[in-house]
């Protein structure tokens, strides 16, 4: 993807929340996400909590640096002799994990020191003094000592990483991100697959349809392979099926790959466009939603998934708004 521009040009208050959005995505990771910031941040930017403790149990923060260059050591070891200071003070337990989200990379002597955490636990110690001291609480010199210095020993100075504009680009969760931020278009979906037999998935829509032929025939229909049987409704039913499968997979795709809400204007534009058709008066049931599924293909929706949204995608959407319960095929 070609964002590394767009990146890089994000200010300090737009890279945390751009951070922000994109760790928020991260679902499986954490039950919280939150953004501290401010003259009482205590060293934290985006933290991800991992248990409903939240401070007081595991937790990993980002630390979010735009710079017109690479992070600089000296600024690195004064956001860990900070974080790890007001660990020591209380505020909250030391994170388990602690990312330097730098889009432009690190210096090379920090890039070195992180990928060797012993020697990063060294330098910050021997350079406490001179980067860290007098720049963590205002008017006041932190000597590294007692408790403090027993905290930055024990610290696991393995759980430091960095983050560049490469690594947020290459994570999949990324990507709606990047789709609310710059308009990322995440391309087309694939197209749904109907199985042989009747998913769970289908079957409040697929009742419906059944009852539809039934009343049009003048006899009920036992199930839907009675109809997939019947030389005139055999095919319909095929068709419908393959709409709410190709709607299926239109929906799962766009779930992980933007926003929920570019899914939800769609499926409100979709839902305005045919309603009116929907509430109309009809010989039967089956005209119903034979009405409905033309004007669905003439709807045009806009927002950032319209280009993708196919004629039997949005035709299978309202047989989603039949499972759901906003339509009802028999009125």
């Amino acid at each position: 993807m070609g964002f590394h521009r767009d990146i890089l040009a994000l200010d300090d208050e737009d890279l945390e929340r751009f951070v922000r959005d994109w760790i928020a995505r991260k679902t499986s990771d954490y039950v919280e996400v939150q953004r501290f910031s401010g003259a009482g941040d205590l060293g934290r930017d985006i933290v991800g909590f991992l248990t409903d403790r939240r401070h007081e149990g595991p937790w990993h923060n980002y630390q979010c640096k735009q710079y017109g260059r690479t992070l600089a050591t000296s600024s690195a070891l004064l956001e860990l002799g900070k974080i790890l200071y007001h660990s020591d003070s209380g505020e909250f337990t030391p994170p388990t994990a602690y990312f330097f989200v730098a889009p432009r990379g690190m210096g090379r002597d920090l890039e070195k020191l992180v990928f060797n955490p012993s020697e990063l636990r060294t330098a910050l110690i021997d350079r406490w003094n001179a980067v860290c001291a007098r720049k963590i609480v205002t008017g006041q010199t932190i000597a590294l000592e007692g408790s403090l210095l027993a905290l930055v020993n024990a610290f696991d100075f393995g759980q430091v990483k960095r983050l560049t504009v490469d690594d947020i680009l290459g994570d999949e969760t990324a990507a709606p991100v990047l789709a609310k931020w710059f308009g990322a278009d995440p391309g087309p979906a694939p197209r749904g697959i109907v199985p042989l037999d009747v998913d769970v998935r289908e079957q409040l829509y697929l009742g419906q349809l059944i009852d539809a032929y039934g009343e049009r025939a003048g006899s009920p229909f036992d199930d839907h392979v009675a109809v997939g049987d019947h030389p005139e409704f055999g095919e319909h039913l095929q068709d419908q099926r393959k709409r709410f499968f190709e709607a299926d997979a239109f929906n799962r795709f766009y779930r992980d790959n933007t926003l929920e809400e570019d899914l939800e204007a769609l499926h409100d534009d979709v839902y305005h466009g045919v309603s009116g058709h929907y509430r109309g008066n009809h010989g039967d049931t089956l005209g119903r939603i034979d009405a409905v599924m033309s004007q669905a293909a003439a709807v045009t929706p806009g927002g950032l998934l319209a280009r993708h949204a196919r004629v039997p995608v949005k035709q299978g959407f309202c047989h989603h708004f039949a499972n759901d319960g906003k339509f009802v095929w028999k009125r």
